[in-house]
């Protein structure tokens, strides 16, 4: 993902939001501001054909979990999906790419935090190798005084990374 990417990000990002099941947040920010709370390295987007100027279908980056050093090797999973695009395989490809390239970064868990409700979401962590971890109740309140949403977490554990 680079910065001539972010209109497009930005914008299956508000797809994301406006469907109500996909995060607290209540727009998208500016791409530095959504840079400095994400990782570097992996940060990926799909594009429909070959090379770096096709259309963007969606995109998957890492967050980190903590800040302290103990963590450095777990990071929190953001994907979105252009709606456009649903069900065309183009989110397994990103979280598949996305596992593969934690690992080759040192990532040795991912971990998901999913509204119940988004089922395609569950359904696509799960079939990634995701394991269902809990459950926090009433953990936020949607924006502007909206409904209290569960949060599912799911943890996915590297059979590569952090082994000793």
């Amino acid at each position: 993902m680079t910065p001539a990417d972010w209109p497009a990000v930005a914008r299956i990002y508000e797809s994301g939001i406006a469907g109500g099941n996909a995060t607290f947040e209540p727009h998208a920010p500016s791409f530095e501001v959504w840079r400095d709370a994400h990782i570097d390295e992996p940060c990926l987007v799909a594009r429909r054909g070959s090379g770096g100027d096709g259309e963007v279908l969606g995109w998957a980056a890492l967050g980190p979990i903590s800040p302290r050093p103990v963590y450095r090797g777990v990071a929190e999973v953001s994907i979105y999906v252009d709606p456009a695009h649903a069900r065309e395989g183009v989110g397994r490809a990103l979280l598949n790419a996305l596992v593969e390239r934690s690992e080759q970064a040192g990532f040795w868990t991912l971990v998901a935090g999913i509204f119940p409700e988004n089922t395609a979401s569950v359904a696509l962590h799960l079939a990634c190798g995701f394991e269902p971890a809990g459950l926090r109740k009433r953990v936020g309140q949607m924006p502007g005084g909206g409904a209290w949403r569960d949060v599912a977490f799911y943890e996915r554990r590297s059979d590569i990374v952090g082994l000793d």
